[in-house]
């Protein structure tokens, strides 16, 4: 055997023994890949807090890159038993989750602590939010949410008025009402070969997309230019919750150490989110993206042509007509902390 193979093999006994060892050992599902800024907090921020301040009576094992449940799929793994924890992302639940959609109507908002901070007091202050999950099965332990969106062309832009005209590809409902709003055409072509083609064509003159997926899917080999501002807001909440009979079934003592947990890795996420944003950029630039920061007239400028405000409203009326009682009364309150 291989010093390397022997230094494996010893990591994974290590682990098997502190999960033999723990006096609970939960499954926790991802349909990513461990690797990006929000796998490598939950795993080594929150889960190592939850063993520290359980004392190790807590032990997390961790599934990544969908290897239990794919994106759509995992509030029904916890349905099912298959797992304990899951990252819950109500852009993959819309009928399931209809009042967490809100989030990503919102076109601009906080970044930073000051986002980890509103998002707590939202949860604080709504309970409706918390009730949506528990009424699906599940509990949120920590929520956060994603990086800012951005504009990645084929072109140069002089000013996001230049997209008027031109077609852009999202694969959100939100950004679609949003660029038809500002004159675009929106399409959401699968992503892959036929959205490369039809951008080396000519049919898409760019991509509405949040700025560390655009750099992971390396959007910038096809729209080299990018606009973009932290006062944008994506809106993709990423929550990681437990179901509800496993929840009930941990004593008060694991419970609050959990949430002692959560408490501990809010406080690190503000500042781990501005050093990946930083990194991120930086990034971008090594690849050859020609990127420019937007003012704040700027942005306000977008805000008021997309009329998210509107398009807020109207998907809250809609709605409560098909039978969603309690969206507008939601709405309400989501207003009182991310409008401007």
């Amino acid at each position: 055997m291989t010093l390397k193979q022997t230094l494996t093999a010893l990591c994974l006994a290590a682990g098997l023994l502190g999960a033999a060892q723990a006096e609970t050992v939960l499954r926790y599902s991802d349909h990513e890949p461990y690797g990006n800024m929000r796998t490598r907090f939950i795993n080594d921020v929150f889960f190592k807090n939850i063993e520290s301040e359980s004392q190790g009576r807590i032990k997390i094992e961790p599934h990544w890159g969908g290897s239990i449940a794919k994106a759509h799929d995992e509030l029904q793994a916890t349905a099912d038993h298959k797992t304990d924890l899951i990252v819950a992302v109500p852009e993959y639940s819309l009928q399931q989750l209809p009042l967490h959609q809100l989030f990503k109507g919102f076109m601009t908002g906080p970044s930073g602590d000051a986002q980890v901070q509103t998002l707590r007091r939202i949860y604080a202050d709504i309970p409706e939010l918390t009730a949506e999950y528990q009424k699906n099965g599940v509990t949120p332990l920590l929520i956060a949410t994603g990086y800012p969106v951005a504009f990645f062309s084929v072109k140069p832009l002089q000013s996001l008025d230049d997209i008027k005209g031109q077609t852009w590809r999202t694969a959100s409902f939100w950004h679609r009402e949003f660029l038809k709003n500002a004159g675009a055409t929106p399409t959401n072509s699968r992503w892959g070969e036929e959205t490369y083609a039809k951008l080396k064509n000519g049919e898409i003159h760019g991509l509405m997309v949040n700025i560390d997926s655009a750099i992971d899917i390396k959007a910038y080999e096809h729209a080299p230019y990018a606009r973009v501002s932290r006062d944008f807001w994506l809106g993709h909440i990423y929550s990681v919750v437990i179901s509800n009979p496993k929840w009930a079934s941990l004593n008060e003592e694991d419970k609050a150490a959990i949430t002692r947990a959560a408490d501990k890795s809010y406080a690190e996420l503000g500042k781990i989110m501005d050093e990946n944003y930083a990194q991120i950029l930086k990034t971008a630039q090594e690849k050859g993206v020609t990127l420019r920061e937007l003012s704040a007239t700027e942005v306000a400028a977008w805000a008021k042509a997309s009329d998210y405000r509107a398009v807020l409203d109207g998907w809250a009326e809609e709605q409560e007509k098909n039978g969603t009682a309690g969206v507008k009364a939601v709405l309400e309150k989501l207003k009182g902390y991310l409008l401007p």
